[in-house]
């Protein structure tokens, strides 16, 4: 019985506060009086983006980051893109790098839009530690009518890839809004609500997180 009590797969939950800045630029984007553009240049665009993020209990700064990533828009349906990002974490823990790979599919009907986004990410860490994870993730978002925060839910699921065997090691859920703060819709402030659990690990941990973004599209007159 005392070693059922202290069962070591028992999950704890935390608090964490998400908060981040972004901007979307097109560098190539048609010049005034051009009567042409190249697909690739209307396509094309580069983004960037500052993020902190810190535990709630206690209240603590887990890690601050800035990523800048290249995306490229193939069809209405197909987007693929990379980024690269360097995290600074708590002192407890070393400051690292990580490189993205990503591919979203959009369809939309109706008032009803679907996306998947897959990612493959590298982290450059210990090759003891999981440094390589591919993200599955799928979302939902629906356009009220006359109503301007639209509702968006999606679920990620996590697989770690390590030469021990790969392994699921964690599923995310989300609910969010986005509200659009001019009519050229240049700026956008998101508020969402993330659950986060692991799998497959000996001190699981389940954590609710509230993010707060905020982005510009800087658009070329």
């Amino acid at each position: 019985m005392h070693a059922q009590e202290g069962n070591t797969l028992r999950p704890t939950t935390h608090g964490a506060l998400w908060l981040s800045a972004g901007t979307e630029l097109k560098p190539f984007k048609k010049r005034d009086g051009a009567i042409t553009e190249r697909a690739f240049n209307k396509n094309f665009s580069l983004t960037g983006e500052l993020g902190w993020r810190a535990a709630l209990d206690p209240f603590v700064t887990k890690q601050a980051y800035v990523s800048a990533s290249a995306r490229y828009r193939v069809s209405d349906l197909w987007r693929v893109g990379t980024e690269y990002r360097w995290s600074f974490r708590d002192p407890t823990r070393t400051n690292t790098g990580r490189l993205d790979l990503q591919s979203w599919l959009r369809w939309k009907t109706g008032r009803i839009r679907l996306d998947h986004r897959f990612q493959y990410e590298h982290d450059f860490i210990a090759i003891t530690k999981v440094r390589s994870t591919l993200r599955n993730r799928l979302g939902v978002e629906y356009n009220i009518p006359k109503w301007k925060l639209d509702p968006h839910a999606s679920a990620e699921l996590f697989t770690g890839l390590h030469y021990t065997g790969n392994r699921n090691i964690g599923i995310r859920y989300e609910l969010g809004t986005e509200l659009v703060l001019d009519k050229s819709k240049d700026r956008v402030v998101g508020l969402a609500m993330r659950y986060d659990t692991e799998l497959n690990s000996v001190r699981p941990q389940n954590t609710w997180i509230l993010v707060i973004s905020f982005e510009q599209d800087f658009k070329k007159k």
